[in-house]
């Protein structure tokens, strides 16, 4: 009994820094927009993809430059003097040998720092790691058993998760069906506990932020039909996206050649942003674009391509972040095009729905984790219940189409 209150005593808390541990790391990322690009400093709300439009392309370049710096001499300098890394997934099958704090920690403010600067990565893990590591303090100190560490390192990345997009449901199913792969009583109250408390705690300093405002999510017949058609194209595209993304980095980061191969690839893609400057940070900037119908059917397929590539530069300069918005934007790009395609021939429907559904089902597919990528895809829009038929659908072909190639 008495450590099962220990658990409950760690879980609670561990929500609590989730929450803070999110706060303090979007303030920051947010901060380091600002400076770099120069923007947000007469008042009112500015989205990081209009501070990058208005920005000089001189500028861009040289920020990129900046960050291709960070990536080799910062990834180079923790792999040469740090500890060695442990992924989460990896401490979770030894969850008693815990995190290394100090390397952990570095490696999630290094994440965020690059992100901020523009890399085309995502933030998500740097919360998720830096919850973790302190979870793993935590559990050391209170004692706690292999299977109570194991469960709380799980949910600390959930927390992480939670705080930084304000998405507790589908959090506590990123804990249930990619972490752990269980669904105990057990399990699924403490998944709750943890991203519920995270994201109120998060919601003290940042506001009960919608991260999305699509301007027309409607649902009719003609987008059931679509969502069939095009499920198994983002299936295949996500499961090609995901086998491209695993032949990087070239150089081990612990190769002093990877700190001029980091500055001149970030430089390339300084370079692409002067043409394309919604490809710099996580893909939000390109999500913002199609779920609002701010864009075309041309510049949406080229934001596809040229995504793509960038991502897998920033892999190959050697440079950590997460593939949740990236694979969004890839999904939500692809579906927006083929709506255009699909209203010149066929009965017309929403290209916003079209895209939303497209980013979930891209994500589902390219993270394994379709159920949660369902639900937070609801949360960051506050789309309507009426969209879930046609994600579903989406979904399900896309994960079958996965299944026939392999990838599981």
């Amino acid at each position: 009994m008495k450590h099962t209150h220990k658990l409950w005593i760690a879980l609670i808390l561990t929500g609590i820094v989730g929450g803070m541990v999110g706060i303090a790391l979007t303030e920051l990322m947010h901060f380091i927009q600002h400076t770099a690009y120069s923007y947000g400093t007469g008042g009112g709300h500015v989205s990081f993809r209009e501070g990058v439009v208005q920005t000089s392309s001189e500028r861009r370049i040289l920020v990129l430059i900046l960050c291709g710096v960070a990536v080799g001499f910062g990834w180079w300098s923790l792999k040469r003097f740090g500890r060695p890394q442990i992924e989460i997934k990896a401490a979770l099958k030894q969850p008693l040998q815990g995190l290394p704090f100090f390397t952990t920690v570095s490696h999630a403010l290094l994440q965020i720092i690059t992100v901020g600067l523009g890399s085309p990565l995502g933030r998500e893990v740097a919360p998720r790691e830096m919850t973790a590591a302190f979870a793993s303090v935590g559990g050391r100190r209170l004692g706690l058993g292999e299977d109570d560490t194991r469960l709380l390192l799980a949910c600390a990345s959930g927390a992480g998760l939670a705080a930084v997009y304000n998405v507790p449901l589908a959090s506590t199913l990123f804990i249930l069906e990619a972490m752990l792969g269980i669904w105990t009583q057990q399990a699924v109250v403490a998944a709750l506990l943890t991203s519920v408390t995270a994201t109120a705690v998060a919601r003290i300093g940042l506001g009960d932020v919608q991260q999305y405002h699509p301007v027309y999510l409607d649902v009719n017949i003609p987008l059931l039909w679509f969502a069939a058609a095009i499920g198994p194209v983002l299936g295949a595209t996500a499961v090609w996206f995901q086998r491209s993304a695993k032949k990087f980095p070239f150089l081990k980061r612990n190769d002093p050649k990877i700190i001029p191969l980091a500055i001149a690839l970030f430089a390339l893609i300084g370079i692409v942003s002067v043409w394309f400057p919604e490809i710099l940070g996580n893909g939000k900037a390109g999500n913002q674009l199609t779920f609002g119908g701010m864009t075309d059917w041309r510049y949406s397929l080229e934001m596809t391509a040229v995504k793509w590539f960038v991502v897998l530069l920033a892999l190959a300069a050697g440079a950590y972040g997460g593939l949740i918005t990236p694979s969004m934007m890839l999904g939500s790009t692809i579906a927006f095009a083929a709506a255009a395609a699909w209203n010149t021939f066929f009965p017309a429907m929403s290209s916003e729905s079209a895209a939303v559904i497209g980013a979930a089902a891209f994500l589902g597919v390219s993270l394994k984790m379709p159920l949660t990528a369902i639900v937070f895809i609801l949360e960051l829009t506050y789309a309507p219940a009426a969209l879930l038929m046609p994600l579903c659908i989406t979904m399900a072909g896309a994960v079958a189409t996965a299944r026939k190639m392999g990838f599981e």
